[in-house]
């Protein structure tokens, strides 16, 4: 979709203190052979944060960097992967009352897996072009915890980290400009996250989720090859979407912000898929923090802004992915480097944030 005066008026991120991948693995956590395979860093781990605290600190952050009030906010967003601290119980609208205060807004929760916030920025973006409203804001906040998820076991090729981020995307102004967005969708491959897997009345968390396992029942009857064809094409096809109508081409794309992947997955989904070189993508940074759940491309975004690794000129590409299978591109054109103030205080929480 191309998108027409839409801009990227603040991004913010709440990261807890990040475990080092070798204390892991001398710990008898992480297998070495496994952190010898992702070339991971480090990976951020939560304590006593909830995933909505979190996301309320980033989420204070990016308005403020905004310059937005919270009134002019009409639309929140929050996308998450993992459990928000309590069954039953609407996330998003904890996140309106405790950020935007009392006034009227559309909030709810956006579960798209891993391709959450890029969904979400999506959603926004399609709902401001169609209404009066000036802003909206995007969420995302995930922790794992065991016994239910074990962080340095559960999947093959990526380590979830815990964090939070927010974005504020508005009809005014911004540090960056959004020119257009696309999603593409191949559910052929939805059971690679489901495997063999049955549908249970309810989840028992005394159970380890074994993300594992149900990839290696599906790749028990679909050849890895064939996934990644299908993958791949995905992806492309997000891809040239969003280039199209952009009126660009890839070569113009200065910075690729990408998943926080192991190195293996990222080089076989992402960057052969694309033919894209790994320093001009995010990957140096994403393997100190872990994969952030919904909220890997919003991070890294801030990171690129933050560090000063874009110019005022640059493009950008934003790149998201999540089981089911979704993809969600978005090319943005960075037109300002923001001097945002220092976090607020008392707007964290003991331990992190950026």
């Amino acid at each position: 979709m191309k998108t027409e005066a839409l801009f990227i008026a603040g991004v913010a991120t709440y990261l807890p203190p990040a475990t080092k991948v070798e204390q892991a693995v001398a710990d008898g956590r992480f297998d070495a052979q496994d952190a010898e395979d992702t070339q991971l860093q480090s990976v951020c781990e939560a304590t006593d944060e909830a995933p909505p605290e979190m996301a309320v600190a980033a989420a204070r952050d990016a308005l403020e960097r905004s310059g937005h009030r919270a009134d002019d906010i009409a639309l929140l967003l929050h996308a998450c992967v993992y459990f928000q601290g309590l069954e039953l119980y609407p996330t998003a609208s904890y996140i309106h009352r405790e950020v935007l205060g009392d006034h009227s807004a559309l909030a709810f929760e956006v579960k798209n897996a891993s391709n959450g916030c890029m969904t979400a920025l999506d959603i926004a973006a399609r709902s401001l072009a169609a209404t009066d409203d000036v802003a909206a804001l995007v969420t995302t906040a995930d922790k794992v915890s065991p016994p239910a998820i074990d962080r340095w076991n559960s999947d093959i090729g990526i380590v979830p980290g815990d964090g939070a981020s927010a974005m504020v995307l508005s009809k005014r102004s911004g540090f960056a400009r959004v020119l257009s967005t696309s999603t593409v969708s191949d559910p052929t491959l939805e059971r690679l996250h489901r495997g063999d897997a049955p549908f249970t009345p309810h989840h028992d968390p005394t159970l380890p989720i074994d993300l594992r396992l149900r990839k290696l029942q599906y790749l028990g009857d679909v050849e890895l090859d064939e996934f990644t064809r299908r993958f791949r094409a995905g992806l492309s096809d997000c891809v040239d979407r969003a280039l199209r109508d952009a009126d660009i081409r890839l070569g113009d794309i200065v910075r690729f912000v990408v998943p926080h992947f192991g190195r293996i997955v990222l080089q076989r989904e992402v960057l052969a898929a694309l033919d894209i070189d790994l320093d001009l993508t995010t990957w140096s940074w994403g393997r100190t923090v872990g994969h952030l759940g919904a909220g890997d491309q919003i991070a890294g975004l801030g990171h690129l802004v933050e560090e000063r690794a874009v110019d005022v000129g640059d493009l950008v590409m934003l790149l998201g992915v999540g089981a089911g299978f979704t993809w969600t591109c978005a090319v943005v054109r960075i037109v300002e480097l923001p001097e945002w103030p220092a976090r607020s205080a008392g707007s964290g929480l003991g331990g992190g944030g950026s």
